[in-house]
């Protein structure tokens, strides 16, 4: 007898080690598997197929097998019986498909199940290099159960129970399975616990309460006489750097926070208004306040995009020209075809054919790229049979995962390959939007607002921002980061750029006094004892500020003059002092977007417009006008040769709420000025008595000493204008100081030194 247990136990013993190898052999093929390169498979073809069919048909659940095989080793090896094989199998394959269905739903119902497929399982699980916006994203619970949950012609699941019930019933079954498989009783497993709990004594959790207490108090003491022992000297503390300002107080006892405190309070006195320096830290925003991007599976895209292709073939073909389409990239909005033209076909002679193809391809408008730069090939865009949405919120949080930062990031949206279009405003240094009506603009406006808003703070960003509409940017008005309120007068949008002209030349009279070329190398620089030393009153640091322009058309048509000037004064010499200006605009013509303001404005976006001269205008090309409307868009970098296409983000009205009061909340406002619209005109200063000319009363002398009332004389006299001197003249005869112009006779002298 104990011959044939020790045979047995040799038998099971065998057993169990060979199922545990062959789970070791699974478990490697699985986490080696790549679907397009069978040699990475540390496993060899064997172990490629393998995994291939388990991924295949269940997705990431094929990695329970691996538990499964693992626990009947274990058995076989210890326990040498399986009691209740079956039951237990049942129970494993109910909870395999369980798990199957729930990858499923959760692929197809979140956005973070798409992101974590496309980020990490795309090369494992059955596609790879998957074209953007048509990502087959069925995979993390199999093909199979992907089919019979939403591809299944009538009656898939998702049609019959929704996925809030798919939901319900497998999390139901897994559990189920789970619970049997492993054997575990709930209420049982309870009460034993509620009764251990009963049995230790709430004496000893006081004790031990104790114990912890007096340890933290023991570490906090011996922290304090450190501390005491080692104080930091008052020289040693930078007051003016408020990030090491606050680390300093902390740290320091409480008796010497009174000293500090008086110095810090001095400090600020002296620093600008414009520095808002907020009591609280500021925290960016949270992406979760952003709607998430709606997705839309097209399982039969790569068959009607064969067919496109073959339709463009034979439409060039009709026509004497041999080519083959090569790369399609799908975009959001616009499906770009390369095109290889045979050898000796003229590359404007595919250009000439452009209403031809869209004919035969049925489409609204195309647009031929001849040729594409850097590429032997002649790009053709189409608008996609399935237009998509470009989210705002997954740009920000891919931005926000990169390691490179911009001061003034600017997303514009995705382009026909699905990259990121990410400018930095600081790098272009202005920019300028036109468009048609409802062709985007004011929707791309409002992103670039909110992309700054999420990822730059008020202490190194200040925006000001005009809106003759009144009700486009209104809403931005109680934001920590605005210089003052919104304009919407035109007198303010002129006082406003007064204002900036004046920054901009005390900005470069600090950088002279400190002899620094840009406000970069000041807010970076090391305060020196020279500095302090001056005369000149500089703050620590200068934040950017970036001129935001709605509308910028109503502007110019009331004072055209008075704009154009400050305008390109800034745009000319304000990079370098950090202010920026964007400009956006619905009528792109030759009066609004004069040569001096285009000199000025190298970089552009183009919506939709409604002719060629005003692409011409916009971007010295045609191809605007070709645009579909609804955020397509031209963008033309800095130092450029070709025009990038890209579809522009879009962020809903309620999702620019959220951010807004999200902010308002925490933070308060902090006007330089309190309102640009509330200051005097130029006309009723004119008319105000009290606003006189500053030489009004040298130039009454001159008149009453010499009695010559004559404007040109005035003006050898006191060595001005011609203009000033009539305006002064003006003045004089609102007082009743001299009479009024009669043809060609001087004018009288009517007040006496007496009356005067």
């Amino acid at each position: 007898m104990s011959k044939k247990k020790d045979i047995q136990k040799k038998h099971f013993e065998t057993r169990g080690l060979f199922i545990l190898s062959l789970n070791v052999f699974l478990l490697v093929s699985l986490i080696t598997f790549s679907k397009n390169n069978p040699n990475a498979n540390w496993l060899g073809y064997l172990g490629h197929y393998l995994a291939y069919i388990l991924t295949y048909l269940f997705g990431l659940s094929s990695y329970l097998f691996s538990f499964f095989l693992f626990w009947i080793g274990i058995k076989l090896i210890t326990k040498k019986n399986l009691q209740g094989f079956f039951f237990k199998g049942f129970s494993f394959f109910l909870m395999l498909i369980s798990m199957s269905f729930l990858l499923t739903i959760y692929s197809d119902s979140l956005s973070i199940g798409s992101s974590i497929e496309n980020k990490v399982f795309t090369d494992q699980i059955f596609f790879h290099n998957l074209k953007p916006y048509y990502q087959m994203r069925y995979n993390l619970g199999g093909s199979f159960f992907y089919y019979i949950y939403k591809d299944l012609p009538f009656l898939n699941l998702k049609k019959v129970l929704s996925s809030s019930g798919c939901t319900l019933i497998f999390f139901t079954t897994f559990m189920i399975s789970f619970l049997l498989f492993t054997g575990l009783d709930i209420i049982t497993t309870f009460k034993n616990f509620k009764r251990e709990k009963k049995k230790k004594p709430i004496k000893k959790k006081r004790e031990l309460f104790k114990k912890l207490l007096i340890f933290i108090l023991e570490k906090i003491k011996e922290k304090r006489e450190k501390k005491k022992q080692k104080p930091l000297p008052a020289t040693q503390i930078n007051i003016k750097q408020n990030t090491i300002q606050k680390e300093k107080i902390e740290k320091i006892p409480e008796k010497e926070n009174i000293n500090i405190n008086t110095k810090v309070e001095k400090i600020i006195e002296k620093v600008p208004t414009f520095l808002d320096k907020l009591k609280t830290p500021y925290y960016l925003p949270p992406t979760s306040l952003l709607t998430d991007p709606q997705k839309i599976d097209h399982p039969t895209i790569k068959k009607e995009l064969s067919k496109q292709a073959e339709v463009l073939e034979e439409t060039l073909k009709n026509f004497g020209i041999e080519a083959k389409v090569g790369e399609i990239n799908c975009g959001p909005t616009i499906t770009s075809f390369e095109v290889h033209p045979s050898t000796g076909v003229k590359v404007q002679k595919i250009k000439s054919l452009e209403n031809d193809i869209a004919l035969n391809m049925e489409a609204k408008s195309i647009r031929i790229i001849a040729p594409i730069p850097g590429k032997a090939a002649v790009g053709v865009e189409v608008p996609s049979i399935y237009p998509q949405e470009v989210s705002l919120k997954e740009m920000i949080q891919n931005y926000q995962m990169q390691q490179k930062k911009m001061q003034i990031p600017i997303l514009l949206g995705k382009t026909v390959t699905g990259d990121n279009v990410i400018a930095d405003l600081t790098k272009m240094p202005h920019l300028l939007i036109a468009g048609a009506t409802g062709s985007g603009k004011s929707v791309c406006v409002n992103s670039i607002v909110v992309s700054i808003l999420m990822n730059v703070a008020p202490d190194n960003v200040k925006l000001l921002m005009i809106d003759p509409k009144k009700v486009e940017l209104t809403q931005y008005s109680n934001l920590p980061h605005m210089l003052a309120p919104v304009i919407t007068e035109a007198h303010g949008a002129y006082a406003a750029l007064q204002w900036l002209v004046r920054e901009m030349q005390n900005r470069y009279d600090i950088l002279k006094q400190l002899r620094l070329r840009n406000i970069t190398a000041f807010n970076l620089r090391k305060i020196t004892k020279e500095e302090q030393e001056l005369e000149m009153e500089i703050p620590e640091k200068l934040p950017l500020i970036v001129g935001i322009f709605d509308e910028f058309a109503d502007l110019m048509m009331v004072s055209s003059g008075d704009l154009e000037t400050p305008i390109a004064r800034i745009a000319q010499m304000a990079r370098a002092v950090g202010i920026h200006l964007i400009l956006a605009t619905q009528r792109p013509s030759r009066e609004v977007i004069t040569g001096i303001i285009k000199a000025n404005f190298p970089s552009r976006i183009a919506f939709k417009v409604s002719s060629r001269i005003n692409s011409q205008i916009i971007l010295d090309e045609v191809g605007a006008e070709q645009l579909l409307g609804n955020g397509d868009l031209l963008f033309s970098p800095p130092a450029a040769s070709q025009l990038i296409r890209a579809q522009g983000a879009y962020i809903r009205d309620d999702d620019i709420n959220k951010v807004i009061d999200n902010i308002c909340e925490k933070y308060p406002t902090n006007y330089l000025i309190p309102s640009f619209d509330n200051m005097p005109k130029a006309e009723d200063l004119a008319k105000n008595s009290d606003a006189k000319d500053a030489l009004y009363d040298q130039a009454l002398n001159i008149i009453i000493s010499t009695r010559n009332a004559s404007t040109t004389f005035l003006q050898r006299k006191l060595k001005i204008g011609y203009a000033r001197a009539a305006s002064i003249m003006d003045e004089l005869e609102t007082n009743n100081v001299i009479g009024p112009q009669i043809g060609s006779k001087p004018r009288k002298v009517l007040s006496l030194d007496e009356e005067l």
